[in-house]
């Protein structure tokens, strides 16, 4: 009867799992976006190529071959895949065979030596053959292995998103950088328009001085202008220097690997707005969220593997083969061995310590919420700065572009009254002033538009 209510038991414990079944936790996210883009972007291919620039498509594609960053978090994968399949292997039965041939020459001052000095013609050499074949199997009957086994898979799901953002972060610094090296280039290149029309200013001044007709400090200040102008082109030229070292190291390489293709300037790319779905697409679209959330499955589950210590564990075990002292009768049946057992291991006068271990479990799982929920709470503001910053920086160029406009107007006609003699120097001055300042002033709003779209596609998860 007692026999027969624990196997009752048994059977009992067997049909249950400790813990409780994972639901993901509610994030914080808005209801929907504040003045997001509605217009889809074409489907099918990444989001870098709507920019339209092939060279920037060859670096991101060099990026995620060579980046570190995306071999680091690939090798990441490899270590967790291999987890779960050891937990994985942790619910099978385990085997293994076992085979010694041992000669021993027996001490006659050990134990067994001295008995032997008392038996006639005692043989102080023995040999020992055995083969033999084994298997155990852990019965999962509290669930701890199975809860092993989804902790893992989850760490593994973790691993695969965290290798996925790990290459949407690789592009979109690529994209940046590249975006920065252009408007760096542009930028100097307008300076170095507006500083050849300051020296033919300062040659115009010159000639007027040599022949008298304006003073001398009219000729220092065309000068002064000309200097002023110049001493902006060695900052662009460290910003483009620097934005082609940061992009060697993006790429997996030297600066001069891309200097030679990238040494030409080129137009800032331009791309449309990340059409922008509702809050919770974030959840399914941006890997770190997905990563975050499938660590809390992992913390849940290993909150299971915590509980289960405190239920006994059962392994079945069996043993198989042959031993014998002749190793030309080893294979017979009179040297065969077969062995079969129920093992028990609790940790019954342990549970201040399992209490322990589950207290840590517990808290490990509020701190991966947490994390995850914060995680939610920071790409729902990325994704709104990153709208604001794309409508600012569109405001901006179409105001700055209006600036420039009437700017280059007004400098052309108070070019052309300083040549007939009808305004003075400084006039001239203040508009090439106003108007170097205007076409930077645009340069720089494009760039920033072009950067807030690589921002948005960031925010989205590409």
């Amino acid at each position: 009867m007692r026999a027969q209510l624990g196997i009752m038991g048994l059977l009992l414990l067997g049909g249950c799992t400790v813990g409780t079944e994972y639901k993901r936790p509610a994030a914080p996210l808005p209801a929907s976006f504040h003045n997001a883009p509605e217009a889809a972007r074409p489907s099918g291919r990444p989001w870098w190529q709507d920019f339209g620039d092939p060279l920037l498509d060859d670096l991101v594609a060099r990026g995620l071959q060579g980046s570190f960053d995306v071999e680091a978090a690939l090798a990441r994968v490899d270590q967790a895949r291999a987890a779960a399949g050891g937990a994985r292997a942790a619910q099978m039965p385990s085997g293994s065979l076992n085979g010694s041939a041992v000669r021993t020459r027996q001490s006659l001052r050990s134990g067994l030596g001295q008995i032997g000095n008392y038996i006639p013609d005692f043989d102080r050499t023995q040999d020992s053959f055995e083969l033999t074949g084994g298997a155990s199997w852990e019965l999962d009957l509290a669930g701890g292995l199975k809860r092993g086994r989804e902790a893992a898979v989850a760490g593994l799901e973790a691993a695969v998103a965290d290798s996925q953002a790990a290459r949407v972060t690789v592009a979109a610094e690529i994209s940046d950088a590249y975006i920065l090296l252009r408007s760096a280039q542009k930028r100097r290149a307008i300076a170095m328009d507006q500083a050849a029309a300051a020296e033919s200013l300062e040659n115009i001044a010159r000639d007027r001085f040599s022949h008298g007709a304006v003073p001398r400090f009219e000729l220092d200040q065309a000068r002064a202008s000309t200097a002023a102008i110049r001493a902006v082109i060695p900052e662009w030229d460290q910003a483009v220097q620097a934005q082609l070292a940061r992009l060697a190291v993006l790429v997996g390489g030297m600066p001069e690997s891309i200097a030679g293709r990238l040494a030409v300037p080129a137009p800032v790319p331009v791309s449309g707005f990340a059409a922008m779905g509702l809050p919770a697409d974030l959840l399914r679209r941006r890997p770190d969220l997905i990563a975050a959330e499938r660590r809390v499955a992992a913390s849940h589950a290993q909150l299971g593997v915590a509980l289960a210590e405190y239920y006994p564990k059962f392994t079945l075990s069996g043993l198989l083969g042959f031993q014998g002292n002749d190793a030309g009768k080893l294979f017979t049946g009179p040297a065969s061995v077969l062995q079969g057992g129920l093992g028990l291991r609790w940790r019954l006068f342990d549970f201040g310590r399992v209490d322990a271990e589950i207290g840590h479990a517990r808290g490990a799982e509020r701190e991966a919420i947490a994390q995850f929920r914060n995680a939610a709470l920071r790409a729902a503001e990325d994704v709104e700065r990153a709208v604001v910053g794309w409508r600012t920086a569109k405001e901006r160029e179409a105001l700055h572009a209006d600036e420039l406009r009437l700017a280059t107007a007004a400098s052309d006609a108070v070019g052309r009254a300083y040549r007939a003699g009808h305004v003075s120097l400084a006039e001239v001055v203040e508009a090439q002033r106003r108007l170097l300042q205007a076409a930077d002033a645009l340069a720089l709003a494009q760039g920033d538009a072009s950067r807030a779209a690589v921002a948005g596609w960031r925010a989205f998860g590409g």
